[in-house]
């Protein structure tokens, strides 16, 4: 049961101190700490998720649009939603997000022609994304990310981190799963994600860390002087990213990069060029698995590695700091 405070929200999160000896296991205790530490959620933050669903929910409305109109070179904002049958514009108590489908039942107002149910899961798709990404970074205080700044205190290790440093993050990391969903939604369709998909997200990733670099989980170098390291981080993600970007467009055969290669060089920019090569690990991997599924039911049809990469960097993101102890934990 989620019990419900007003007291005053805390302005880090602890974990105790391991032993020397369990510091390969320190990760993984030290997360499922912090969970049981913070079960007794705030008000506030309850809102905060609530709100996030919504606007989630929103945004997922305008990733439709965008997979939609985007490959066809059509303006995102003219003309207004309408009825791919009547052509009459939707009104907007019918265009309200995952709710209006089920109200109508899945058909027009108007002429009563069938809606895809696409409509109401990639809401409800991204809408589930941004409340899990702040009840992860916000909630629990970005316990999911590596490389927090730390000082220790009495055997009490603190993550110094403020409200600020947490909204700026998920900001970030929403932007870039926002534009990677997206990418996978038109391929899904058998279209080819142009790059002016990923030309806001591009710039932002590359921009951004710049101003601001507590935005990147994880240094490209470490004890590099503050500007130097800000530099070779943009350009430390752009080369692994854009290096294997190319490699799967070569492996595709594609006559232009797609979702594949921009994805990836996407989230080299925002992510380091360290979880750029993990992220192509997990996504082989779920790739693998997927077809592997595929030829044991012969009617199914393999879904792109766009999608694949989308759902890698969602884990990725979710289990970063996770899957940083494992592998050290494996490499000790």
């Amino acid at each position: 049961m989620v019990s419900f405070s007003v007291k005053p929200r805390p302005s880090v999160a602890k974990i105790n101190q391991a032993r020397p000896a369990d510091h390969a296991a320190h990760g993984a205790r030290g997360f499922m700490r912090i969970i049981l530490e913070n079960s007794a959620i705030h008000a506030d933050e309850v809102l905060l998720v609530a709100w996030f669903f919504v606007i989630g929910a929103v945004i997922g409305s305008f990733l439709n649009v965008v997979a939609y109109r985007l490959p066809k070179r059509m303006s995102l904002i003219e003309p207004s939603s309408h009825c791919p049958g009547c052509k009459k514009r939707i009104r907007w108590r019918d265009n309200v997000p995952i709710i209006s489908w089920f109200l109508l039942k899945g058909r027009c107002r108007d002429c009563g022609s069938a809606i895809s149910v696409r409509y109401p899961l990639v809401e409800a798709i991204t809408a589930g994304m941004f409340a899990l990404l702040t009840v992860a970074e916000f909630t629990f205080r970005g316990i999911n990310l590596p490389g927090r700044e730390i000082y220790k205190n009495d055997g009490i290790i603190l993550f110094a981190q403020n409200s600020l440093h947490q909204y700026g993050i998920l900001l970030y990391h929403l932007l870039l799963l926002c534009t990677l969903f997206a990418a996978a939604i038109i391929e899904i369709d058998r279209q080819r994600a142009p790059w002016r998909l990923f030309v806001p997200a591009l710039f932002v990733g590359i921009v951004a860390p710049l101003v601001w670099p507590h935005l990147r989980s994880m240094p490209a170098w470490a004890l590099l002087p503050d500007f130097v390291s800000r530099i070779a981080d943009v350009a430390g993600g752009l080369a692994a990213g854009g290096l294997l970007g190319y490699i799967g467009w070569r492996i595709g055969k594609t006559e232009s990069p797609g979702g594949l290669s921009w994805g990836l060089l996407s989230a080299g920019v925002f992510l380091g060029w360290q979880a750029v090569c993990a992220l192509a690990l997990i996504m082989m991997l779920l790739t693998w698995m997927a077809m592997a599924f595929c030829k044991l039911k012969k009617n199914a049809k393999p879904w792109p590695a766009a999608v694949w990469l989308y759902a890698a960097a969602l884990m990725l993101i979710l289990a970063w700091s996770l899957l940083g102890d494992l592998t050290t934990s494996l490499v000790q």
